[in-house]
C-alpha cells in the first residue's frame, strides 16, 4: 500500500513539533549527566560528614550547569551559529583541561565538567537540528500563507468577473 504524500500544513506541523520536541530536548540532555552524577555519587557527596563539601560540590555543579546552559541557549547573531556552538566546545574542553591540571583541588570539578560535556555535545547536536527544524517548518508556513493569498486573488478576479458579465 502506498503511503500518502503529506500536504504542505502536515510537513509544517511535523517540523514545528520536531523544533518543540528538541528544543526541550536539549535542556534535559544538558541536565542527564549532572543528575546521573548526582544520584552515582551521592553517598559521597550528600551523606558525607563534612557538610560544607556538600555545599560547595553542590553549588559548583550548579554554577556550571548555569554557565552551559546560559551558552547553548544563548543566541549569538553577530557570529554564524555553527561557529559560535564550536567555539562553546572548544572553550569548554580547554577549560576543563585548566581544572585537570589543578588535580586534587579541583578533581572533582573536573569530573563534573568531563560528564557535563556528554550532555553538552548532546545539547548543542540538538540545538541545530531544532534549528533545522525551525527553518524548515517556517519555510512551509511562508508557502502556505502566499498559497493562501494567491487563492484569495483568484477568488477575487472570479468574483469580479461574474459581477460584471451579470451587468
Amino acid at each position: 500500500m502506498e503511503k500518502k504524500p503529506l500536504t504542505l500544513t502536515q510537513k509544517k506541523n511535523k517540523y514545528r513539533a520536531l523544533q518543540y520536541t528538541t528544543f526541550v530536548g536539549k535542556y534535559i540532555a544538558l541536565l542527564t549527566p549532572f543528575v546521573v552524577m548526582g544520584i552515582v555519587n551521592a553517598e559521597d557527596w550528600f551523606y558525607n560528614e563534612g557538610g560544607w563539601k556538600v555545599g560547595l560540590g553542590g553549588t559548583l555543579a550548579l554554577a556550571l550547569l548555569g554557565i552551559i546552559t546560559a551558552l547553548v541557549t544563548n543566541d549569538d547573531t553577530k557570529r554564524s551559529e555553527s561557529l559560535s556552538k564550536i567555539s562553546l566546545l572548544v572553550g569548554w574542553i580547554a577549560a576543563t583541561f585548566v581544572v585537570i591540571l589543578l588535580d586534587d583541588i579541583l578533581n572533582q570539578i573536573a569530573t563534573i565538567m568531563i560528564f557535563g560535556s556528554i550532555g553538552l555535545f548532546a545539547a548543542v547536536g540538538i540545538d541545530f537540528a531544532s534549528k533545522d527544524f525551525k527553518t524548515k517548518a517556517d519555510k512551509y508556513k511562508a508557502t502556505i500563507e502566499k498559497g493562501k493569498e494567491k487563492m484569495l486573488e483568484e477568488q477575487f478576479i472570479k468574483e469580479n468577473k461574474e459581477s460584471e458579465i451579470r451587468f
